[in-house]
Order: structure tokens, then sequence, then C-alpha cells
């Protein structure tokens, strides 16, 4: 066999390969321990979903819908970039939607795509609009630079969720996050209480957890894209080679974020070894 047909096949195989990973999806699990987590949402289960890029899992997510049931969560968290900005279609994105919030306490925080969406509606052929337009006929809450009060019993914890501006999500521009327009986006964080921010970029951690929010839940980085064992991701959707925070948990002075490979990918659609995830969290009290 000459090189020629030694390449065609190793081509082949990474094709296939990279289809495979695209539309095989795992379920992540993590346990959260905070001593400023109520008594009340001791055993909490939220269940986050990011980047699913108005990708689909089975004919309308069935897929996606059963694994959802299975997990039978508490809290249903989606953290951005629920649509694409090069899709016309968000049928299936409502559906999803609309199954989420008849059955769970949804909460919803823009990405990226969405915000340029929203700035750009008309470029985008009032996507955005015509979706939201429908999406607040639903029960679930959408939070753009807005904190809310989850209560259980006597207990509560806050849920905060930051929509960056797009200038936070341009190519080859690596700026940092200045804790006073974090401030100025969500007002103060309140140190007595236990807050989950929803934040699409996990590349303004050091902020996140200078800001306060004990537990941050991210994605936007898609994994790194295809990933390398022992190193981690390779590129971020923002053109960085080998990005700080790609998939997994990070912690920084007590302060924890937990980051997300993502559902779904777009334009270049490439993962190896980097499947899409969907991510189940479970919030206790810390063990001694």
């Amino acid at each position: 066999m000459n090189i020629f047909w030694i390449l065609l096949v190793l081509v082949a195989v990474l094709l296939l390969w990279n289809g495979i990973e695209n539309h095989i999806f795992t379920v992540h699990y993590y346990k959260v321990e905070d001593n400023k987590i109520p008594k009340a949402f001791q055993g909490c289960r939220l269940l986050y979903l990011v980047d699913l890029h108005n990708t689909t899992y089975g004919r309308y997510n069935e897929r996606l819908k059963r694994a959802i049931e299975k997990q039978n969560p508490d809290y249903v968290l989606v953290g951005g970039d629920f649509l694409s900005r090069s899709c016309r279609d968000f049928d299936a994105a409502i559906d999803l939607l609309v199954f989420l919030s008849q059955r769970y306490p949804t909460y919803f925080v823009n990405g990226n795509h969405e915000t340029r969406m929203k700035v750009h509606d008309q470029m985008y052929h009032n996507v955005y609009s015509d979706f939201m337009t429908m999406a607040k006929g639903l029960s679930c809450q959408f939070l753009s630079n807005e904190s809310m009060v989850l209560e259980r019993e006597e207990g509560q914890i806050v849920l905060d969720g930051l929509e960056l501006p797009e200038e936070y999500f341009k190519k080859r521009d690596f700026r940092t996050l200045p804790l006073k327009d974090m401030t100025k986006a969500l007002g103060r964080c309140d140190a007595s209480r236990y807050h989950i921010l929803l934040a699409h970029s996990p590349n303004y951690f050091d902020t996140y957890a200078r800001w306060g929010a004990d537990l941050t839940l991210c994605g936007h980085n898609h994994g790194g894209m295809a990933r390398i064992p022992f190193i981690g991701g390779v590129l971020s959707p923002q053109v960085g080679f080998f990005p700080k925070y790609t998939k997994g948990c990070y912690q920084k002075d007590g302060k924890k974020m937990i980051v997300s490979a993502g559902l779904g990918s777009h334009t270049i659609k490439v993962r190896y070894f980097n499947p899409p995830e969907l991510l189940v969290i479970t919030l206790d009290k810390q063990k001694f």
C-alpha cells in the first residue's frame, strides 16, 4: 500500500471518528461541597447544558430529552450559545426549551452567539428577536446581568446571570475583565449567601472569583475542540492555542468553576477525544 492510500485511509478514519464524537454525548457528574450551601439545597441536582448551537440528538432531541429526564434535576441551567448565529431555523431549540420549562425550573443566560445576534438582529434576519418572542411565552427565566434568589423551604441561594459584551469574545483578543465592570453589571456580591454564576466564557475566572461567585458554570471553549491526553484542549473558539480553561473543575481562593465541553459545535465541527457532554452537579455541605 503506497503513501497515498495510507493517507486516504487515515483521513477516512479521522472523519468517521469526528462524526461519531459529534453525535454521541456523555453525562458527567460533579459534587460541589461548600459550608455556605443551605441545608435546604443539600442534595440539590443542577443540570447544566451549554453550547448546544442548535444541534439535535435524534428527532427533536429525543435522545437528549430522555437523558435529561433520567437525571431528574431540581433545576436546569442553560449557559448560552443555545442557538448558533449561522442558523435561521430554531424550531428544535424552542421545542427543547418548551420541554425543559414545562418540567423543571429553567434559567437561561446568553452566550456570545445570542449576544451578537441580539446586537445585530437585522443582520441575522431577526432570528434572535423571533426566538425571544416565542421563548418569553414560556416559564423559563432569562438572566441578562441580573440576579435572582432561589428558595427552598427556609434556604436561599443566589443565581447570577452575566452577559458580557461581544468585544470579550473577539478572535485573538485576550483581554481581562475589570472587577469594576462586573460589579457594574451585577452589583456587589452578597458574601453571606451562596452564589452560582452563569457566565458563558471561563476566560475571566479570576474576576468571577474576586467578585465573590462561589460556583461559576461556563462553556464556550468547546473542550478545546481536540484534546491531547494528559495535556488538555488544543484550540479555543477565539483561536487561542492550549487555552487555560477548557473542561472540568477549577479552583481559586476557595471559589470553584466548572467548565463544560458543551453539547454542540459550529462552523468547523471538530472533536477528538472530546465528546459533547451534559453536566449534572449535586450540591452538598462540605465534609471534613
